[in-house]
């Protein structure tokens, strides 16, 4: 596949079902903040997850499920790459947002941008 586009939409939802697969039965929305940094010297790289789920109004702080959660550092790397490489952009985060109707939504930052509250 050399779609960057539909590679891009695979990977945000394979991160969608981990995030899905980490929400009891009664949340009706969720949203999970990605952390990407890869600027340290030696070279390595870090992801970070900060996850919430909702039931109703009600937001949950909880940690996505440990056996899903086992490939989100590749998935995220390999997101970042293909994004990269496609427009240019650099964002050192993202957030996935699991909309109470279903739909999914996913909000990039850039080191020049202000973090989302």
């Amino acid at each position: 596949m050399n779609n960057p586009i539909e590679e891009q939409r695979l990977i945000i939802d394979q991160l969608y079902r981990i995030v899905e697969g980490s929400c009891p039965s009664e949340a009706t929305s969720a949203r999970c903040r990605f952390d990407y940094d890869h600027g340290y010297e030696d070279g390595s790289s870090s992801v970070g997850q900060i996850f919430y789920y909702f039931k109703g109004d009600e937001s949950i702080s909880a940690a996505l499920d440990r056996t899903l959660r086992a490939s989100v550092m590749g998935l995220v790397i390999q997101l970042h790459a293909i994004m990269k490489a496609h427009t240019g952009g650099d964002w050192n985060a993202f957030t996935l947002f699991i909309n109470e109707d279903g739909s999914v939504t996913t909000k990039f930052e850039y080191p020049d941008q202000k973090p989302l509250a």
